[in-house]
């Protein structure tokens, strides 16, 4: 009966929060969190009107959660606030998970106090409910590091297969995770063969590493072999390494740097020291997969060139478990002295240090997060005042839908939320396609004579050969944005 009520708490209260995001995160009526938004919903339109993913959408990221987001459109029909449900999920499945190693392993304080880490994370909340594919490329991840846990306790091979098959589909979702496989795969080999326990036996490691190593190299194997195809692996690579080398991104990384988001979550970084020796002293091994994890996450965001706030989260998520850890034993720590009337102790130091450290946290983190909350009425109040004009714009554009049969825009979340269609190929541009000249503007000019768009809607990005296409028939602007620029046909103009 403790066991139900436990995993009754454990489930309660990330469903809590999901609830609390519907009803008081102000997300119904924004326009567009982040322009990947609009990349990633332009992506699930195109494929629901039939058009393939990498052999006629361009797309540097790999498919599983646009094929995720498709499936969901297709229940509950293609709109912005249904992705944005759909990410929350996978924000709960990862408050889910690492509620449930933290509860398996250390207790329900660990888990609450791990539960709130978590959520206090900077843009924790905000990317909870974007259009994104972080957020669930590290929910996959978690959940396969749960397996690999859970692996470590029973020695059962459904977790090995459960771990390799869930940061494969990490992997598949965001590249970013790969750097996980040789951390797990390095944990497996120590913990079986014994070396922990200061003995060797390499033949019994032999198994679980090929049997881990086979499932996750399948499912990677089979998305790329019929999803993205060998003939297109390129473009998950090709524009990320060149933009990389770009004046413009190395600008750009000068003034965001990862260290700058880092720095919110300073005193979560010294508890997670204190963690991982409770941890070490506990011979709680399984621990030393999150030290990895973090280390390589952030060597690999000095590495990325710009860094935005969500990749933070690489670093940030377990960080918090490891911090966790040493909170929720601190908590235990100290409920037990002050039962037992033992204070006034040095042994006691350890655990004040981390309730000090815990409590700057909090006053750090709590006020910002819910900041962004609006606890006045349930969150179906109207538009943002500073989205007006993009909403505007979007009004003006279905205006005139059932005169166009194409539209170019340079910002995706405008075709989503009109349901006009875009040239396949123009569908996605992202800042590094654009900076790196793909594509070329005579592909733009060839596109644009070949289609005839009636509409156009720069926002982002200026292109030449957009404006040349335009001088020479009659566009005029229709709209008074001070961040874009609506064009229609003179003729649908005079014949709205």
């Amino acid at each position: 009966m403790k066991n139900k009520s436990q995993i009754i708490v454990m489930l309660l209260l990330p469903l809590a929060f999901a609830a609390g995001m519907l009803l008081f995160f102000p997300f119904r009526y924004r326009f567009e969190f982040d322009f990947d938004e609009g990349i990633n919903l332009i992506k699930a339109m195109m494929i629901l009107k039939g058009f393939e993913l990498y052999s006629e959408v361009w797309s540097d990221q790999p498919p599983v959660f646009n094929i995720i987001l498709t499936l969901w459109f297709r229940l509950l029909g293609m709109n912005v606030n249904a992705g944005r449900i759909l990410v929350l999920g996978f924000s709960t499945m990862l408050l889910i998970s690492a509620m449930h190693y933290l509860q398996r392993f250390w207790g329900i304080p660990h888990a609450i106090l791990g539960m709130i880490a978590i959520v206090t994370l900077p843009f924790y909340t905000t990317l909870s409910v974007s259009v994104m594919i972080g957020l669930p490329s590290i929910a996959f991840a978690l959940l396969s590091f749960v397996g690999l846990a859970r692996w470590h306790q029973n020695k059962s091979g459904y977790w090995l297969i459960f771990s390799a098959v869930f940061l494969a589909l990490s992997v598949m979702t965001k590249i970013w995770t790969v750097i996980l496989a040789p951390i797990f795969l390095a944990g497996i080999f120590l913990g079986k063969a014994g070396l922990f326990k200061g003995k060797s036996n390499l033949r019994n490691s032999i198994r679980p590493l090929m049997t881990w190593s086979l499932g996750f190299i399948l499912v990677v194997s089979m998305i790329a072999l019929f999803v993205i195809r060998p003939i297109y692996v390129s473009q998950l690579v090709s524009t990320h390494l060149a933009a990389g080398e770009t004046d413009i991104m190395q600008s750009i990384a000068v003034r965001s740097s990862m260290n700058s988001y880092l720095d919110d979550s300073i005193a979560l970084y010294l508890l997670s020291l204190f963690g991982v020796a409770i941890a070490i002293r506990s011979r709680a091994w399984h621990v030393l997969y999150l030290v990895g994890w973090a280390l390589a996450g952030y060597l690999l965001l000095l590495w990325i060139v710009p860094n935005w706030n969500h990749h933070q989260l690489l670093v940030t998520i377990p960080t918090a478990l490891m911090g966790s850890i040493a909170m929720g034993s601190a908590v235990v720590d100290l409920f037990k002295r002050i039962k037992l009337s033992r204070l006034c102790t040095p042994k006691v130091l350890p655990s004040a240090a981390i309730l000090l450290l815990s409590v700057f946290f909090a006053f750090q983190r709590l006020q910002p997060t819910l900041e962004r909350f609006r606890f006045d009425l349930p969150n179906f109040g109207t538009f943002d005042p500073a989205d007006q004009a993009d909403f505007e714009i979007v009004a003006i554009m279905r205006n005139y839908a059932d005169q166009t049969n194409i539209i170019f825009t340079d910002r995706p979340m405008y075709a989503f939320r009109s349901g006009i269609s875009v040239h396949p190929y123009l569908a996605v541009v992202t800042k590094k396609r654009y900076v790196t000249g793909q594509p070329s503007q005579e592909d733009i000019l060839f596109i644009l004579l070949e289609t005839k768009p009636e509409q156009v809607v720069l926002s982002r990005f200026h292109f030449p050969a957009v404006q040349e296409y335009m001088e020479t028939r009659n566009f005029i602007r229709v709209d008074s944005s001070p961040r874009s620029r609506h064009y229609v046909k003179g003729e649908i103009y005079d014949n709205p």
